[in-house]
């Protein structure tokens, strides 16, 4: 029976939104599946990967028609993505449990699996719930997801600590070697009790990659142990990570424990960074900052006794400071940043470091000095 009917542009929008969570090689075959669910015109797509369902629809199907069906993400992906935009395709599913693929001029015959196989995440009933702009969300992921852990025992370090408040949501992210914190006032939000959920890396990277950029509402609902996102035809549910968050408020260096204050250039700043990248120790990605009256030399060499130096211009007046850094964590900071300067404040012995944005309190990230 012939479900879909539809431009392959109108279907890839939504195959593309439902498949980044889509892992190859799964334990279990059906969830490396979309489940497909069509009455109508309207068509249901939903993916999960068993922490994280993605649901979003479309006006794609065949009027009259009624049927659900699971195929393979990756493979409708790639079929899609070979056709061209106004092909009109066409998906029928028959009794041998094959779905084809019908465009002018080819056909593609894929296997599915049973639909009563593919697992479906429940929502649960909010304990909080807020609405706030897409783009407040995204700025915020934005600007603290890349000092997430990677790969930590510890695993409430990765991912990003959420924490609505009054009328303020604030997004917190750390390794224990940088920290990043950001906030935003959210038009009508008030929440009077605390409400605090870590956000999982994965949640929050295919976050970043599906919201828009505009001020469309995207509705939170938070719930014991999941968090729902609405926003834009989609819902987009994930487990949160249990654990306790590190006390990022206690180890926050302030402007009065680091009353150093020097204001750079960030791009000529990011460029010089970039340029002793290329002679830096790959593994270990130090590099070191002397400070002279008046000027920053930063410094990196590699295993190869091979260098790089750059000096760039720092109104700095305290003496000379000799302090080594993780080269690739100030260069995620400075390309997530996007103001002209950036300003970094240093204790008259430096423990850590606090970068911040000038005439804004919204941001401010602490970095370790590193042994050189």
């Amino acid at each position: 029976m012939k479900l879909i009917a539809s431009p392959v542009e109108n279907l890839f929008k939504p195959v593309k939104t439902v498949s980044g969570i889509v892992e190859r090689n799964q334990s279990l075959p059906v969830i490396s599946n979309i489940l497909i669910e069509q009455k109508d015109e309207s068509v249901t797509f939903s993916t999960t990967d068993l922490d994280i369902q993605i649901r979003t629809s479309a006006p794609v199907g065949v009027s009259g028609a009624e049927g659900t069906f699971t195929v393979s993400a990756q493979k409708t992906s790639e079929i899609l993505a070979a056709l061209r935009p106004l092909d009109v395709v066409e998906i029928d599913v028959g009794e041998d449990g094959l779905a084809a693929f019908s465009v002018s001029g080819g056909r593609f015959t894929v296997q599915t699996l049973p639909p009563e196989d593919f697992p479906v995440i429940k929502t649960q009933t909010p304990v909080s719930s807020f609405t706030l702009p897409a783009k407040t969300l995204r700025y915020l992921l934005t600007m603290t997801s890349f000092a997430m852990a990677a790969k930590d025992i510890r695993y409430y370090l990765m991912g990003v600590l959420l924490v609505a408040q009054g009328s303020k949501l604030r997004a917190v992210a750390t390794d224990t070697h940088r920290l990043a914190y950001c906030e935003a006032v959210v038009d009508g939000m008030m929440q009077d009790e605390k409400v605090e959920a870590i956000v999982p890396r994965k949640t929050v990277r295919e976050l970043m990659r599906i919201l828009p950029e505009d001020d469309s509402p995207v509705v939170v609902n938070l719930g014991d142990t999941q968090i729902c996102f609405k926003f834009d035809n989609v819902e987009f549910i994930s487990k949160l990570i249990e654990g306790k968050f590190p006390d990022y408020q206690r180890v926050m260096p302030t402007e009065d424990t680091n009353p150093q204050c020097v204001r750079l250039n960030r791009e000529e700043l990011l460029l010089a960074l970039r340029r002793v990248q290329i002679l830096t120790n790959e593994k270990f990605h130090g590099m070191r900052w002397l400070f002279k009256e008046g000027e920053l030399l930063i410094q990196g060499n590699n295993a190869e006794q091979e260098e790089a130096s750059q000096t760039i211009h720092a109104p700095w007046t305290w003496g000379e400071l000799d302090i080594g850094f993780n080269l690739l964590y100030m260069i995620e900071l400075l390309t997530n940043l996007k103001n002209s300067e950036v300003d970094f404040h240093f204790a008259p012995t430096p423990k850590s470091v606090l970068v911040t944005m000038p005439e804004s309190s919204s941001f401010r990230y602490l970095i370790m000095p590193m042994r050189i």
